[in-house]
């Protein structure tokens, strides 16, 4: 397009849309721009590496380094069995990453079907670990004339294995691990294979060397690589944080058979005079878990080029006939599942309509004095649960406004080539490793600190620590978001080279779906929080799981309490799941890392 001035000055501008790398802008914002980059680094120190650090330092017997505490750690026969059961955590973790992604592919072949079955998937990501694990030591109680599980195999086969007894114990925790984070997987998964072009799929299936049906996987799979990052990174943080599902769903004899590092560290932190020791077991789950964090994102930048092997002949074969029957086992196994997905839940909601001391007596299939009853609720709402609905709603909204007005600036920083090369690289690798910090290596520094300063027992403790460890992913994924795709036209937005107004309609045309997504996620995980308020919070915080926590202690005589407040504590995040999730969380944590 030619443009001719009044002066007789003619100016050629494109007509096409501009793309390529980010570039920092003007300065009508830069002292902005900079606050919010000194305001995200000061975050992730003070809150972050700095009781790190510390936390290193004890292990080590600060100031005179030695290593004693961690050998014995390595000595304590309990210690050691529980790195081997955290480490079995990750390995379910990597394990259900792989489920998603079978499930996601088999999904996509119930045609109109498919959507109705990955929200049924999705629905128990709303509920916390604690109501995960109310559900489902309902569903197997030992007790046949409780248990759903062992009712029906009694009725069935004559007797059922005990399910919290040796080994059965593992296999009802895993059930409950996967139950709440296998929907999370299997929809990030599928937005990611809807976004691959369709011309990639027929060349595969064309020019694919080993095989029609095994190629077009290997190249799904390959481009699914950066949405595999951000799954395996989610799910390892989960793993690495299993606390309150092994303390309400194992019974007090079994705890010390399926301990894990969590746990572990809360005794001797409870018991243990001095701090070296939970210090140390602190520091080797570090390790393992950044070693497993930075382990995936490596494999996650494998080129797409490295050739592989063919299969033989037999498993080419095998594939193509199970490819003609796939669509009918699909159809049956996704209604199948859907069914199963959603029993927990409906177990959970027959139980809290139930009174107190029906529920603790009998199932929820059984007849009961009262066919409706709301006094399970009147008592968990009696003791506490409006204070703890409103504080938590605090904490948690308050947390993800605070990662997401911090998280910007560093983000576009990073996409924007602030930093670059090896320097990048560090950067990036450092942020990976605090994504997935065990909440262990910075909750002791900072519970004296607060303590200190007089805010042991409020709220703003919670909202700090939930926005410092949600910060590092946030940037991970907003700087992918900022990266991808031809985006360079916003590139001056956060830089001042237009309006305010403008500059912001920019940023969010840029990263919108991204912001949502990580506002929600953050949202839901600090409302599904034990851990961190349970070693930090005090009885002026009174959030939502301490509360469901208080009637769990005793669970035989409150599973009807407990019930209710499982359900009414998924309740918000339930809703706001289903308003956004589709919409703009699923894209906004895959569409900006496909690239």
């Amino acid at each position: 397009m030619v443009i001719h001035s009044h002066r007789g000055l003619r100016l050629e501008v494109t007509s096409r849309p501009m793309s390529g790398p980010l570039v920092p802008g003007g300065r009508g914002f830069a002292g902005l721009y900079v606050a919010l980059l000194v305001a995200a680094a000061a975050l992730l120190v003070a809150l972050l590496v700095v009781p790190t650090l510390l936390t290193a330092g004890s292990a080590f017997g600060s100031p005179r380094l030695h290593l004693g505490y961690l050998a014995q750690v390595f000595a304590d026969g309990d210690s050691r069995r529980a790195f081997l059961n955290t480490i079995g955590w990750l390995v379910v973790a990597l394990g259900l990453v792989l489920v998603g992604f079978w499930i996601a592919l088999l999904s996509r072949r119930l045609g109109r079907w498919s959507v109705a079955f990955v929200n049924v998937l999705m629905l128990p990501f709303g509920l916390s670990a604690l109501a995960s694990g109310a559900a489902f030591r309902i569903i197997f109680d030992p007790a046949p004339e409780r248990g759903t599980a062992t009712a029906l195999l009694t009725y069935l086969f004559g007797g059922s294995p005990v399910w919290l007894g040796p080994w059965w114990v593992w296999w009802v925790l895993v059930s409950a691990f996967a139950w709440t984070w296998l929907g999370f997987v299997v929809s990030l998964f599928r937005a990611g294979l809807e976004a691959i072009p369709p011309e990639l799929i027929r060349r595969a299936r064309l020019q694919g060397p080993t095989g029609r049906l095994d190629g077009v996987w290997r190249l799904q799979w390959r481009m699914l690589r950066p949405v595999t990052a951000v799954v395996v990174l989610t799910l390892l943080v989960a793993a690495a944080r299993i606390f309150d599902l092994v303390l309400i769903v194992v019974p007090v004899p079994m705890q010390d058979e399926v301990d894990v590092v969590s746990v572990r560290w809360w005794r001797l932190t409870t018991s243990a005079t001095e701090q070296g020791e939970p210090a140390a077991i602190a520091l080797v789950l570090l390790a393992v878990v950044a070693a497993a964090a930075l382990g995936a994102r490596k494999g996650m930048r494998i080129p797409h080029g490295v050739p592989q092997p063919p299969p033989p002949w037999w498993r080419r074969q095998l594939l193509a006939g199970w490819r003609r029957r796939v669509p009918w086992l699909s159809a049956i196994v996704g209604i199948a599942v859907s069914l199963l997905w959603a029993f927990p839940l409906f177990v959970l909601l027959a139980t809290a309509i139930r009174a107190p001391g029906d529920a603790g007596m009998l199932g929820w299939w059984q007849p009961a004095r009262h066919l409706l009853s709301l006094a399970s609720l009147a008592e968990v709402w009696n003791a506490g649960l409006p204070g703890a609905l409103l504080g938590t709603l605090g904490v948690a909204t308050g947390s993800a406004l605070l990662v997401v007005s911090v998280a910007v600036v560093p983000a576009h920083a990073l996409a924007a080539g602030v930093v670059r090369g090896r320097a990048l690289t560090v950067v990036l690798a450092v942020l990976s490793v605090l994504a997935v910090l065990p909440v262990q290596m910075y909750v002791g520094p900072l519970r004296q600190a607060f303590t200190a300063v007089g805010l042991s027992g409020s709220r703003l403790p919670l909202v700090l620590m939930h926005a410092a460890a949600g910060l590092p992913f946030a940037i991970l994924l907003l700087r992918a978001a900022l990266s991808a795709g031809n985006e360079g036209r916003y590139a001056d937005a956060l830089g001042g080279l237009t309006g305010y107004r403008t500059g912001a309609t920019r940023v969010w045309r840029t990263t919108g779906p991204a912001l949502v997504a990580v506002a929600v996620v953050e949202f839901v995980l600090v409302w599904d929080d034990f851990i961190v308020s349970f070693l930090v919070s005090g009885p002026g915080a009174s959030p939502l799981t301490l509360v469901l926590w208080g009637e769990a202690r005793q669970f035989a005589t409150s599973t009807g309490p407990v019930a209710a407040a499982a359900v009414v504590s998924a309740a918000v995040p339930s809703i706001l799941l289903l308003l956004t999730w589709r919409r703009w969380v699923v894209p906004g944590l895959t569409g900006g890392v496909l690239r």
